[in-house]
């Protein structure tokens, strides 16, 4: 089967190729041969000469000869098939006539002439390039033969001659021919099949890189003034999970549809490879518009391709030749703009970049319309501008900080929506914005933010990893009379920038004095590595974790979320405040800063924050009642269990068993199970099951046995050993024997054997019970 870029070629333009493979090759050898023939056709002629008898002018007979020369001339430089064909045709003819002018006037011409008419189509036979040239050859060369033999009257041994000459010269050049033709062109055939695989890549059968780079090579430099040319590279998104979770053989059939999809929506003219790995590249006799649309035509075909978790999708660069421009730079730039596509989101097409941009000249580029003197640049068909959300710090209870929101706004000051504003755009680098969003943030920040508050600037991964912007950021926070230190550079959650490049990248911002939040912690791709790795000044919660709740029951995660973080040194922002339960559980949770509706919309203008600093204020008030609140319940909860374990211990110390000591206790509604720790925390004998016991799942019934473990590590053993003789409570814990919200009341006693720790463990899953404030 011929390879998928063969199947763009003809048997009609293959055989044309084999026929100027075939002049080429034949050239040399047809010229020292018909130039032989026009030295023995001389020799001949003077031959002539020495015998007697009337003949024709010498002269004619040497302009013959120099005729013959001239057409060996012709041979050497013709250039298509047809012509060298031609001057064949009209070397035979001239040989015929040279034959008959020599033999003019002979006793015996047939002698003369019946050894060279037998000899020349033999011998000519296998340089006739094609079957059409040596079927007109033959029947011109016998055409113009036969009057000379008949010239000699129809006798018979003329006939028997002609017949002789017929018969044996026919069959003799027609095998010569025919047997050195199908040799050529079985060579060729081999030799082009060889070229093939060479040049072929075994599995898509699209060109490879070293064939794709050479005849880009070529292509370029006989490229005509003011045809354009473009390269699309193109990179299959996440081809190595495809391999790992599916095998090579899923792999090597994506690769496979991918090719087919690539040549389907190519044509002859362009040039399709693979260049390596997941990665093709083709090259397009179009300009930069065309090949950006074929481009997307090619994506949206791609992610039509099935793999076993979904569709294939691919990312794509396209980059226009420059004059002059090799191939290895042209594909470096249609390279850096795949880059930009991969860390914009993939799945998607970007152009190369039309030309460095200096994000210096938006700094100070108003929008002469507007009075306030702003920073309002021109961008596209509308107008960009900032809109500030304010943080505030809920235990100073005031404005610390605002972030910057890019808006785009018309003529007349109507915003255009977030879906045209942010859209992808193939022609514009997704950077750019990002980076003039800096620059107008910045130009507005230092007129309308208060000297002490923090600007918090959201920055893509892939801008935050750009070689050089760490120095180019401080360049333009000097310019626009800041210092970095005000700067809490927020890198939003999107695809791009692996953590180790932004780890790096962030200790070259801290140079500077910048100081780094991550936003949208717990959506996304973000994970406590990422935290752990960049080491975040700030982490910006998403809003949903303040409506996340422990399983079965209606208790926030987020205090023991913001516990965690703290301890990791990083302070806590949690976004989306919208109403006053979520701020008093943002207070309740020890979270350091809050932001949402609730507290201020984003705006042109900075609110007056005294409304909102009451409203956190009310918040640290409810929270001191309702903590003691809490208490209380939680006190008024526990007290029976802690009466009765007093009761139990104190029967304990007098003598009596366990099971009669602790009658009572296991007999109360919440009780899972009395035991006795030792000084060790080991459980001493067996524990009495209560009247809340239940039978353990299969997952835990590994640890379902309390006397396999010590105890002396957790809160409520500690506690009972710093306050003897006091019944303690402590706060809901997930048990490890029962898998539920459990709450543990324990006692450290005295006997004179030893101190032992006497407890029980109450279920405190059922939704109603309370629980005791967060610390």
């Amino acid at each position: 089967m011929l390879p998928i870029h063969a199947q763009h070629m003809t048997d009609a333009h293959l055989r044309d190729r084999f026929h100027r493979r075939s002049l080429d090759q034949q050239r040399p050898l047809s010229t020292i041969t018909m130039a032989s023939t026009v030295v023995a056709a001389l020799l001949f002629v003077l031959a002539r000469s020495l015998v007697a008898g009337p003949t024709i002018s010498i002269s004619y007979r040497l302009a013959c000869v120099a005729m013959l020369a001239l057409l060996v001339a012709g041979v050497r430089k013709a250039r298509t098939t047809g012509i060298f064909g031609a001057l064949g045709v009209g070397f035979t003819l001239v040989l015929v006539i040279l034959i008959a002018l020599n033999v003019n006037g002979l006793n015996e011409p047939l002698l003369w002439a019946l050894p060279a008419l037998l000899v020349i189509p033999i011998c000519a036979a296998p340089l006739w390039l094609t079957p059409t040239h040596f079927f007109a050859g033959t029947v011109v060369f016998y055409a113009s033969g036969l009057p000379l033999l008949f010239r000699q009257g129809y006798t018979h041994d003329v006939n028997v001659v002609t017949l002789l000459w017929v018969a044996i010269g026919v069959p003799t050049a027609s095998v010569f021919h025919f047997g050195f033709y199908w040799f050529r062109r079985d060579h060729f055939l081999l030799e082009n099949r060889l070229a093939e695989l060479a040049a072929t890549d075994p599995l898509t059968g699209l060109q490879n890189r070293r064939s794709f780079m050479e005849q880009a090579e070529r292509r370029l430099s006989t490229l005509a003034e003011g045809v354009k040319v473009c390269a699309i590279f193109v990179d299959i998104d996440y081809f190595k999970s495809l391999n790992d979770q599916f095998g090579h053989a899923a792999g090597d059939q994506t690769l496979y549809e991918v090719a087919q999809v690539l040549m389907d929506q190519t044509i002859a003219q362009d040039s399709v490879s693979r260049i390596g790995g997941e990665e093709f590249a083709i090259l397009r006799r179009e300009g930069l518009a065309s090949a950006l649309e074929l481009a997307e035509r090619l994506r949206g075909a791609v992610s039509r391709i099935a793999r076993p978790d979904g569709y294939v999708t691919a990312s794509f660069g396209v980059a226009e030749h420059r004059t002059g421009e090799s191939i290895m730079a042209l594909l470096d730039r249609a390279d850096e703009a795949l880059l930009r596509a991969k860390q914009s989101g993939r799945n998607r097409v970007c152009a190369e970049r039309s030309s460095p941009f200096d994000p210096l000249q938006l700094l100070f580029a108003g929008d002469p319309a507007d009075p306030s003197g702003s920073a309002r640049p021109r961008w596209e068909d509308y107008y960009l501008t900032s809109h500030f959300q304010p943080l505030y710090s809920l235990s100073h209870q005031k404005q610390v900080g605002f972030e910057a929101l890019l808006r785009g706004e018309q003529s007349d000051g109507s915003l255009v929506p977030p879906a045209v504003l942010f859209a992808p755009r193939p022609l514009s680098d997704e950077g750019e914005l990002d980076r003039a969003s800096h620059v107008v943030h910045l130009g507005n920040a230092q007129r309308l933010i208060p000297d002490e508050a923090w600007i918090f600037l959201n920055i893509l991964p892939a801008t935050f990893v750009a070689d050089g912007y760490a120095d180019q950021l401080a360049a333009i926070v000097r310019s626009a009379a800041l210092e970095p230190e005000k700067i809490v550079l927020e890198i939003l959650e999107s695809h791009g920038g692996s953590v180790d490049e932004m780890s790096r990248a962030a200790a070259r911002y801290r140079q500077h004095g910048f100081l780094i939040a991550v936003d949208d912690f717990g959506a996304g791709q973000s994970n406590l590595d990422r935290l752990f790795r960049i080491r975040p000044d700030f982490v910006k919660l998403d809003g949903e974790l303040i409506r996340a709740t422990i399983p079965d029951t209606q208790h926030s995660i987020l205090p023991k979320l913001v516990s965690l973080l703290h301890q990791a040194g990083m302070l806590v922002v949690v976004e989306g405040v919208e109403t006053t339960e979520e701020l008093i559980l943002a207070v309740e949770s020890n979270v350091d800063f809050a932001q949402g509706y609730l507290l201020g919309r984003p705006a042109a203008r900075i609110a007056p924050p005294d409304a909102v600093n009451r409203m956190i204020d009310r918040s640290f008030d409810v929270i001191a009642q309702g903590r003691a609140h809490l208490h209380a319940l939680f006190e008024n909860k526990v007290e029976p269990y802690r009466f009765a374990l007093r009761s139990a211990a104190d029967a304990l110390l007098s003598g009596i068993a366990m099971e009669d000591a602790f009658a009572d206790l296991s007999q109360q509604d919440l009780c899972i199970s009395c035991f006795i720790l030792d000084d060790r925390g080991r459980q001493i004998g067996p524990e009495v099951a209560g009247v809340a016991s239940t039978s353990l799942a299969g997952t835990l019934q590994p640890v379902s046995d309390p006397r396999d473990a010590r105890w002396d590590h957790r809160p409520y053993f500690r506690n009972a050993v710093l306050l003897p003789g006091v019944p303690v409570a402590s706060n809901p814990y997930l048990s490890l024997a029962s898998g539920r919200p459990c709450v543990a009341v324990t006692v450290a006693i005295q006997s004179p054997q030893m101190r032992s720790v006497v407890g029980t463990e109450l279920d405190w899953s059922a939704p109603h019970l309370p629980w005791p404030a967060s610390e």
